[in-house]
């Protein structure tokens, strides 16, 4: 068995990273949702054993939004009797799916809530609370 070459000792090989890209079963909406949260984190943050929670979260997501589109649509119809048991229907639809937004960002580390400890968040919320009060806002 022969030594390794000093000059091969000198070379570190690097391998690329590369972005976890959307599976091929989402639709656009759905893989655009995707492309913004894998981009929105450093890239090793997604790997392939995080990609089916991902995939629920941009669907639950999606059907959030789709969701919220038909309440508009219903609350531009203008009957108050139907409009009021179809905003119920799709109100109830939508709390339970941004329960399960909420539920899977957390899961996959999306939140603020799922990176800090109490103490870690109550320090951070000094140093930034440090600045102007909510009331503050806007004025000069």
């Amino acid at each position: 068995m022969s030594r390794p070459s000093t000059a091969s000792l000198s070379v570190v090989p690097v391998s690329l990273a590369v972005r976890l890209a959307p599976p091929v079963d989402l639709t656009p909406e759905q893989a655009a949702l995707w492309v913004t949260t894998v981009d929105s984190k450093p890239v090793e943050w997604f790997g392939e054993d995080t990609a089916p929670l991902l995939a629920e979260y941009v669907r639950a997501a999606a059907m959030c939004n789709a969701l919220e589109r038909q309440l508009q649509a219903v609350m531009a119809t203008g009957d108050p009797v139907d409009t009021a048991l179809l905003m119920k229907g799709f109100l109830d639809m939508r709390d339970k799916e941004s329960k399960r937004v909420l539920s899977i960002a957390t899961k996959l580390r999306l939140t603020l809530q799922s990176r800090y400890t109490p103490s870690a968040a109550a320090t951070v919320n000094k140093r930034v609370g440090a600045g102007a009060k909510p009331w503050q806002y806007g004025k000069a």
